[in-house]
C-alpha cells in the first residue's frame, strides 16, 4: 500500500535531517514509538520486531544505502503485516 501524500511529506522532511516527531507534529500526524510487532515467514508468526517510528499505520526504518541494509530492509519488509517505508541516509 503506498503511503498517502501526508505519510509522504513526512518522510521527505525526516530524509532533510527533522526528527520524525517533529516531522509529524509539522504535518498533524500521530507517531508512535518502539512498537512491537510479528514477522512473519510462510503465513506463520516466526519472530517479534521492534520498530524504531510508526507514522500513520506505516513502519518507518532508515537505511544508510549499501547494499546489504537494502536487501535486509526488503527482507524485513515482506515480512511484516504493516507498509514500511524506508528513510535513506547518506552513508
Amino acid at each position: 500500500m503506498p503511503a498517502s501524500a501526508t505519510v509522504a511529506r513526512v518522510l521527505e522532511r525526516v530524509a532533510q535531517g527533522d526528527a520524525v516527531p517533529a516531522a509529524c507534529a509539522a504535518e498533524g500526524l500521530a507517531c508512535q514509538t518502539d512498537v512491537t510487532v510479528d514477522a512473519h515467514y510462510d503465513g506463520k508468526p516466526v519472530c517479534t520486531v521492534t520498530l524504531p517510528w510508526v507514522v500513520s499505520g506505516h513502519a518507518v526504518l532508515f537505511a544508510d544505502g549499501s547494499a546489504v541494509a537494502e536487501a535486509r530492509l526488503r527482507s524485513l519488509a515482506s515480512a511484516l503485516a504493516i507498509p514500511v517505508c524506508v528513510v535513506r541516509r547518506a552513508a
